[in-house]
């Protein structure tokens, strides 16, 4: 066992099995408890691990918010608190970067203080709309839709393994909304739809994950 010298923060960890979902986990935790993002890392089974740090109250806030809105969401979630991780555990907390080949993108993102979150920018967007298939015809079906119904502005196409891609795009929340409502309609009549969510006012966590993107 670690001595208190050598023990680090406690950590949450949670695991979302579907890369929106994770991304308004987050923001319904940034807004509800006072946490950080440590790192977020991509697993192989379509999803997001989320490490939080924080004090071992707020990061069991943080546990709680991400229940309940995973049981809205209908998406599954495995999550637990560390008060105080042994040293040994740290080292496999506290991942290295790592590139995916195969995936052709990073899977581990670190912040860094140098990276400016979108809260920091001079215009920050009024809303996020994501979408996510699993296979590429939906998803680039969905966008197309989604870009032809609304003034919205494709930033970001992440790949998660298993055919699962999420296509994020910003603008205003009533265009977000209808975006999300035609890309959402397209990716049903082509494929399969695994999210289609709209995120208004994105939390800092949210906006430093998307400047990674």
């Amino acid at each position: 066992m670690a001595s208190p010298a050598t023990r680090h923060p406690a950590v949450a960890l949670l695991e979302i099995y579907s890369l929106g979902a994770a991304l308004v986990v987050l923001d319904r935790i940034e807004k509800a408890a006072i946490v950080r993002v440590l790192q977020a890392e991509l697993n192989d089974y379509y999803g997001l691990l989320l490490k939080l740090t924080g004090d071992s109250d707020s990061l069991r806030i943080a546990l709680d918010c991400a229940r309940v809105v995973t049981k809205e969401m209908s998406v599954a979630l495995t999550a637990e608190v560390l008060d105080a991780p042994d040293a040994g555990t740290w080292k496999v907390i506290d991942s290295p970067p790592e590139y995916q080949p195969l995936l052709e993108q990073e899977v581990i993102f670190i912040p860094r203080p140098h990276q400016l979150s979108m809260t920091e920018k001079s215009k920050v967007p009024d809303a996020l709309g994501l979408l996510e298939t699993q296979g590429f015809t939906a998803v680039t079906a969905a966008t197309d839709a989604a870009c032809k119904a609304a003034n919205v502005r494709v930033i970001a196409k992440e790949k998660l393994g298993g055919g699962y891609v999420t296509v994020i795009f910003e603008g205003e929340v009533a265009a977000v909304t209808a975006a999300v409502d035609a890309g959402r309609s397209a990716a049903e009549a082509v494929g399969k739809l695994i999210s289609a969510y709209v995120i208004a006012r994105p939390s800092e966590g949210v906006g430093q994950i998307l400047t990674r993107l």
